[in-house]
């Protein structure tokens, strides 16, 4: 097997890990606290926390991925997200509970920005998407068994245990990227991979400024519109993994976490087959592909039943599954090589602004009305998604056109 591909290999699977960590704490802890009696607002703070410290980190922890060596970077990451769950399994309580929620969150930004752009510059223009949805399907297997696992961990063996189910997953990653810097380091030490003659020096190149450093791949205007549809499909995604096993819980649906299954199932399928789709440079499909989730969404409000969470599941999972992974793969084709740190940084920062805010006032919502309607808001929030991505595609087709890319 090619270096290449031991490398992508392996950030599926530390992937898959650091989302089953994501996944499982998102959707765990507000169903812990729901279970002892809090309301619905506290279980969406907690995820709102998670994200919160998620999007300071995205713009600073993408400067940091263009600066550093990635894989330090990921180690480090790796290693906060760890400390993030062996706290709280060590010393249990609510403030102990909310301090963790930063650390998690501000690692976890890290951690993914930097796998994204490590699978990035191992690929080939042509094959950004193809790669991108590959190291997706680490994401959506996470996606699938994540809160599955979260609510056997919390009925089976309590709450400190499952935070330190969390911890040995992160001592597992952190084992994953030692053994991999191992082999890549015996590969680039190998008789078939010397060394390269030493060159003539060249003259240093200007000194960036601050603000070319720094500030400039902020304001890319031909990332923008990413960035916008980024905030809107992740609507969605923070009202549903905060709230839909609560409302499982509510209607009687039994095994709830079977949302996350069928989402999980949907989004691999799609991962692994959809590399054309992903590798187009057509920007339109991102509308179809934002809408697909609208269908099984009127169902589950109209007739709320396990048939109906499934086909919820699915057209979810189907417009997770395709549009992050094109998004990416576009915006990588049209910003330079040596600022895919920060634009990647900035399009998690726009995603966590959306899935922040739709657990937080999503919870306000439900408290104020009734668990009742959380299918009813679920297909709000998507129809919103759909609508501000239309128009982030029109606004983008002039700002493309304009900048030649």
């Amino acid at each position: 097997m090619s270096a290449e591909n031991v490398t992508l290999a392996v950030l599926v699977l530390v992937t898959f890990f650091t989302n089953l960590y994501m996944q499982g704490l998102n959707t765990g802890i507000p169903y812990y606290y729901d279970t002892v009696g809090y309301s619905a607002a506290i279980g969406g703070t907690f995820v709102a926390v998670f994200t919160l410290s998620s999007m300071v980190m995205r713009l600073v922890g993408g400067e940091i991925t263009d600066a550093f060596s990635h894989y330090r970077v990921l180690l480090l990451s790796l290693a906060v997200m760890f400390l993030g769950t062996a706290l709280p399994a060590i010393w249990d309580g609510f403030a102990m509970a909310m301090f963790a929620r930063v650390l998690q969150g501000g690692a976890f930004a890290i951690a993914t920005n930097v796998m994204t752009v490590a699978v990035l510059g191992s690929s080939s223009k042509k094959q950004f998407g193809k790669r991108l949805g590959i190291k997706g399907a680490g994401t959506s297997l996470g996606t699938m068994f994540g809160a599955l696992i979260s609510t056997g961990l919390i009925d089976g063996i309590g709450y400190q245990a499952f935070y330190a189910f969390y911890a040995l997953l992160m001592v597992a990653s952190i084992a994953a990227i030692l053994l991999l810097q191992r082999r890549r380091h015996t590969l680039a030490t190998t008789p078939s991979n010397p060394k390269p003659e030493a060159s003539a020096p060249q003259a240093a190149a200007p000194r960036a400024s601050a603000y070319e450093r720094f500030i400039a791949p902020l304001l890319m205007p031909e990332a923008l519109p990413f960035m916008v549809i980024s905030l809107a499909r992740r609507i969605p995604k923070g009202f549903c993994v905060t709230f839909i096993l609560i409302f499982a819980k509510y209607a009687g649906i039994k095994v709830g976490a079977a949302f996350f299954v069928a989402t999980g199932l949907a989004t691999l399928a799609c991962r692994l087959l959809g590399g054309k789709v992903f590798d187009s440079d057509k920007t339109w499909l991102l509308l179809p592909l934002q809408s697909v989730e609208i269908v099984g969404f009127i169902f589950f409000a109209i007739w709320p039943s396990f048939a109906t969470l499934i086909l919820a599941a699915i057209g979810y999972g189907i417009t997770v599954g395709t549009t992050s992974p094109l998004i990416k793969a576009l915006i990588a084709k049209k910003t330079p090589k040596e600022h895919w740190g920060a634009v990647n940084g900035e399009l998690f920062f726009f995603a966590d602004i959306g899935k922040a805010g739709s657990a937080f006032f999503g919870g306000l919502l439900i408290d104020a009305i009734s668990k009742a309607f959380i299918p009813a808001i679920a297909l709000a929030f998507c129809v919103l998604s759909s609508a501000i991505t239309a128009l982030a595609l029109l606004f983008g087709q002039r700002v493309w056109k304009r900048a030649g890319a």
